[in-house]
């Protein structure tokens, strides 16, 4: 899977989580994603557009547990 990071949203984060098989749970101003075991990833703020250092955080936190996400 590939995504632009320059592009990236709240939306579209959450969207590859699920598809990857993690837990979401909303929040008032953050999603956290968990693993189907219950361990903590991280935290999704809830912006239109991310920062694309923020949004690569986050791809890198998923793909540390399993997830095969690529980023350009």
């Amino acid at each position: 899977m590939n995504v632009k990071v320059a592009d990236c949203s709240y939306g579209t984060l959450v969207k590859i989580a699920k598809q990857c098989g993690f837990d979401i749970f909303e929040g008032r101003k953050h999603c956290k994603i968990k693993t189907q075991e219950g361990k903590f990833i991280t935290t999704i703020p809830r912006h239109s557009r991310l920062k694309r250092e923020t949004a690569k955080g986050i791809i890198d936190a998923l793909n540390s547990f399993g997830a095969n996400i690529s980023y350009s």
